[in-house]
């Protein structure tokens, strides 16, 4: 009898896995596991501990993935629901009314709620690996100002003394800060590989030059939280194709599932318009404003040069219009970046417009639950379509200078 119970319990594990696992995985794990149970059911006690040791091994780790992929399905399919009905509703309603509501009163609720499921889907590894990266590099920044501090101390330290802090021991503890700032961009590199893995098992394949541009520029969270969000829709809509397949011929229910499938590209949209506005109406203005702020330094820089003797003072107002000119390059180098990728993302936004119009005069129309599972089934392209579009183009800098100005202008304009 408790033979029996063992085998139960094992095929109801191995049937939960093989359902909750993703396709490549689950099948992979059946080829590794199907002479086991095979031999199991010819009543072989070593079979029986051969699905045990197997199904112990290789479980867990399709449990932890399943785990995340629920967390996020749990979180996100209320907020979906929500805009549906509210979609719904607005049906009934006239675009503008004086009296009672009218379609503009869904607005605001519907925005709050696709930004809500942005946020959801975005939950990733990605996203706490550069928590890390930003937390180190802050780190660094800090340990940087405290060298600095000591080297202005060693000026009027003494050279030796029992009850002061000496040259020297300023000197050790510089050497100490410098190895631990050397230790946290050996931390920074390890992390970017792990970073590098995590964006490829999603799907976006890019280089080491391309992460680097991408981790400094104002728009790499974006794009990173885009690949995440891509990667989470594409799940979903599996899943929801899934459950639209076992609705079957139940026309209602799974018209339900391709209704939160429409809200999906409705969420990818409203993500794709809020990234190119940022772009267009706070970063490039920004950027412009710089310019601007420079052109004017730069004109008073000339204007001293041009009446300044003293050769000392005349060299520090050169080196100033170099800078400035560095800063100026930059920015236009940023520019340039700035409407690659927003061009990019138009072309996106274009595609997913596009997809969410046909989608939803399916959703009104279509009577066979079959079509819809086909067209679910396309729609898995179209995300892969989506990601490779916003790939990074990679930037050249002409000098290490002008890679560090980048840095220093993507704080400006985070600010």
């Amino acid at each position: 009898m408790k033979y029996f119970s063992n085998l139960l319990l094992i095929l109801l594990l191995l049937l939960a896995t093989c359902v909750n696992a993703d396709d490549n995985e689950s099948s992979s794990w059946w080829d590794s596991t199907k002479q086991a149970v095979n031999n199991m059911w010819y009543g072989t006690v070593e079979s029986v501990e051969t699905l045990v040791q197997t199904t112990e091994e290789n479980v867990p780790e399709f449990f932890e993935k399943d785990q995340a992929f629920a967390e996020i399905w749990d979180k996100v399919t209320p907020a979906l629901n929500q805009v549906l009905d509210i979609e719904q509703e607005n049906e009934d309603l006239p675009d503008s009314a004086w009296l009672g509501k009218d379609k503009t009163d869904n607005e605001g609720k519907i925005n709050a709620l696709l930004d809500e499921a942005i946020g959801i889907l975005s939950i990733s590894k990605t996203s706490e690996i550069r928590k890390q990266i930003r937390s180190i590099e802050e780190d660094i920044r800090g340990l940087k100002q405290t060298i600095s501090k000591y080297r202005q101390a060693q000026i009027s330290a003494p050279i030796r003394s029992k009850w002061k802090t000496t040259v020297s021991d300023y000197e050790e503890k510089i050497e100490q800060l410098t190895e631990l700032i050397q230790q946290r961009h050996e931390q920074i590199t390890e992390l970017k590989t792990e970073f590098s893995q995590e964006l490829a098992d999603r799907g976006l394949n890019i280089s080491k030059e391309q992460l680097d541009v991408l981790l400094s520029s104002v728009v790499g969270d974006d794009i990173i939280q885009s690949s995440v969000v891509y990667d989470n829709v594409k799940k979903i809509s599996q899943q929801l194709m899934v459950l639209t397949k076992n609705s079957g011929e139940d026309i209602e229910i799974s018209q339900r599932y391709y209704g939160m499938y429409t809200v999906l590209l409705k969420t990818l949209l409203h993500m794709q318009v809020t990234f190119t506005n940022n772009i267009d109406v706070k970063y490039l203005p920004k950027i412009a404003l710089i310019v601007d702020e420079v052109n004017i330094i730069n004109e008073t820089t000339r204007n001293l040069l041009s009446g300044e003797v003293d050769k000392n003072h005349r060299l520090h107002l050169m080196a100033n219009i170099g800078a400035q000119k560095l800063t100026l390059q930059t920015s236009e180098v940023y520019k340039k970046h700035l409407n690659r990728q927003r061009d990019k993302v138009s072309i996106a936004k274009n595609k997913t417009k596009s997809d969410l119009q046909i989608a939803q005069n399916t959703y009104r129309t279509v009577r066979v639950s079959g079509e819809l599972i086909n067209l679910l089934r396309t729609s898995q392209k179209s995300f892969d379509t989506l990601l490779n579009i916003q790939v990074p183009d990679l930037l050249v800098f002409e000098s290490l200078q002008m890679k560090q100005e980048f840095a220093i202008l993507t704080q400006k304009l985070a600010e």
